[in-house]
C-alpha cells in the first residue's frame, strides 16, 4: 500500500473502505494484527523503523490519503493540540490489540470470537453515520481465524454453532449479534471505541 518510490510517505489516513495489517512467519502462516476503517491513521506505531514491520494492505475497495512523517512532525509543531488528538484516537486500535491479545491467550475460542465481533462491531459504530443492529465483516473464515490464532474449519464450527443457538445471525457481507449485551456481560467486554475521553482536548 506505501509507495516504493516515496520512503517518507509512511502515514496513511483511512477515507474509506478496510485496509489489513499482516504479519508473515517462514512457515506461509499469517497473523491479521490491525484491521482499520475510514478515519484511521495508520503507521504511526512503525514511525522509528526504516522500513514497514507489517504488511499492510487495502482489504476492500476504498481510498487512503498519505501523509510524510516530515509533514506529520510539522503538524505536531504547528498544531500541538490536533496532533495530541490523533494520538489519542490512534491509540484506541493499540488498546483494542491489547484487549484481542488477552482474549487470545486467556478465552477459550468461542469467546475469542465473540469478543473478536464484539470489538467490529464497535468499530464500525465509531464511522457509522446511523445505528443499526448489524455490522460488515469482509473477512473470510481464514482471515478471522488468523486474527484469532484459529484454522479456518475451528471458526467455521464456531460460526455455525452461533447461528444454531440463536446468537448470531449471518447475511455475507453482514453479521448480527442477537444478544449483544448478552455477550458483553459474559465476558466483562468493555468498548473502548465507544468510551474514549476526548474532553482534554478541546
Amino acid at each position: 500500500m506505501f509507495p516504493t518510490d516515496r520512503p517518507e510517505d509512511r502515514i496513511a489516513i483511512v477515507r474509506s473502505g478496510w485496509v489489513v495489517s499482516r504479519v508473515h512467519s517462514k512457515n506461509n502462516q499469517t497473523t491479521i494484527t490491525q484491521i482499520y476503517m475510514a478515519g484511521d491513521l495508520i503507521g504511526l506505531s512503525d514511525i522509528g523503523f526504516g522500513e514497514p514491520p507489517h504488511d499492510t494492505t487495502m482489504q476492500t475497495d476504498g481510498t487512503i490519503n498519505l501523509v510524510s512523517r516530515r509533514a506529520l512532525c510539522d503538524l505536531a509543531t504547528e498544531h500541538p493540540r490536533l496532533f495530541a488528538l490523533l494520538l489519542s484516537l490512534a491509540s484506541l486500535d493499540a488498546t483494542a490489540l491489547n484487549d484481542r491479545i488477552h482474549a487470545i491467550t486467556r478465552y477459550p475460542a468461542e469467546d475469542r470470537l465473540m469478543h473478536f465481533l464484539l470489538t467490529i462491531k464497535g468499530k464500525s459504530e465509531q464511522i457509522s453515520d446511523h445505528v443499526s443492529d448489524r455490522f460488515p465483516l469482509p473477512l473470510s473464515q481464514k482471515e478471522i481465524g488468523d486474527a484469532l490464532g484459529l484454522t479456518d474449519i475451528y471458526v467455521n464450527r464456531l460460526l455455525r454453532g452461533l447461528q444454531k443457538s440463536g446468537q448470531l445471525s449471518l447475511s455475507r457481507p453482514n453479521v448480527r449479534i442477537t444478544d449483544r449485551a448478552g455477550w458483553e456481560e459474559r465476558l466483562n467486554f468493555r468498548d473502548r471505541y465507544a468510551h474514549v475521553d476526548l474532553s482534554w482536548a478541546s
